[in-house]
């Protein structure tokens, strides 16, 4: 690709998702930024300031510090505690309570899911369960 092609609407979408995602400042954001170069060679101040091959290089910078991305741009619910011990619930077991619970359940939030959990396995939130939890929250789940 030429260098004055412009950024596209998806890398855009996928900064702010990689931003977000990374827990950054603004000012980290835009010292990150600052090490691209606009159309007028002087330090982007925003990311729609990129051109297409600054964008994806802004992207590996990100991916290189740990965003996570998926193949429609989103991150699925949960995925944040993908990296914790082995011991506590995985994000696809945390995915599956859920779904059960907005299925099988006479009151379908999240408030009162997480006060199932706090009644079956005596933790406050579904992100505190472990493996083992997570397996008798399921099988309770599917006999309501």
């Amino acid at each position: 690709m030429k260098p004055s092609v412009n950024i596209s609407p998806l890398q855009i979408k996928k900064i702010h998702i990689a931003k977000s995602q990374l827990g950054l400042s603004d000012q980290e954001y835009r010292d990150i930024l600052s090490g691209f170069n606009n159309n007028q060679q002087v330090p982007c101040k925003t990311c729609k300031e990129l051109n297409f091959n600054q964008a994806e290089a802004l992207l590996n910078i990100f991916i290189r510090l740990g965003f996570k991305q998926t193949q429609n741009g989103k991150i699925k619910k949960y995925e944040e505690f993908a990296g914790r011990s082995g011991k506590f619930a995985s994000p696809a077991q945390m995915r599956m309570i859920e779904g059960l619970w907005m299925t099988n359940s006479r009151e379908k939030t999240e408030e009162s899911m997480n006060r199932f959990i706090k009644r079956i396995s005596g933790k406050d939130k579904i992100e505190f369960i472990t493996g083992a939890d997570a397996h008798k929250i399921i099988n309770a789940i599917e006999r309501l």
